[in-house]
């Protein structure tokens, strides 16, 4: 299936299996998120989880990631982009927490200053 001298473009078989991995995980989100099999946590890490999965499917049929001649410095540069993604949208979710606790008018009245 893999020619490691060649590439993935010797055969075809990698694409389709890669296309029908992903084409079935997908229908398995749909099918649990639409028909509601699953609940609360249940649920939220059951759609997490097939989606890592269709993820890595992905990375590796479709953009051969880990598979190249030299996979170091591509596996590397992938953590990286990885690395800077979290980073940036983990630091956009933070910032937006602290901005929604400190701009959020307070539910009671602020004594004035001279009532204790």
């Amino acid at each position: 299936m893999i020619d490691r001298n060649h590439g993935w473009n010797v055969s075809f078989k990698p694409v389709l299996l890669g296309f029908m991995l992903s084409l079935f995980f997908a229908v398995a989100m749909y099918r649990i998120a639409d028909r509601q099999h699953l609940s609360g946590d249940a649920f939220a890490w059951t759609i997490f989880s097939i989606g890592f999965i269709q993820a890595l499917i992905q990375l590796v049929f479709f953009m051969q990631v880990g598979l190249e001649n030299k996979p170091h410095w591509v596996s590397l540069s992938f953590i990286f982009t990885v690395i800077v993604i979290v980073i940036v949208v983990g630091g956009s979710i933070w910032i937006m927490n602290n901005l929604d606790y400190n701009l959020m008018p307070m539910t009671r009245p602020m004594p004035t200053h001279g009532a204790f």
